[in-house]
């Protein structure tokens, strides 16, 4: 039982991250209008960073996840 929700919560947790690492590279402005549980924003301001450098700085951030979540799903997944 442990072990089965254990694994429901890292999928929820990926599939948030996911979604949410997908609409800051697309677009921040969209990101910014997501819900506060998913963005996960912390003292991101939509005024600051929803577009110029700020914006690019949220684009990063969104690649940068979707590297990690790749790079964890090949190391666990693939290589062997």
């Amino acid at each position: 039982m442990k072990t089965i929700l254990g694994w429901s919560i890292v999928v929820v947790v990926g599939a948030v991250m996911f979604v949410n690492a997908l609409f800051m590279l697309a677009s921040p402005r969209a990101w910014f209008r997501l819900p506060h549980w998913v963005r996960a924003q912390g003292s991101l301001t939509e005024q600051k960073y929803n577009s110029g450098w700020g914006g690019v700085q949220v684009r990063l951030a969104g690649a940068v996840m979707l590297v990690v979540i790749g790079w964890v799903l090949y190391d666990s997944l693939i290589k062997r």
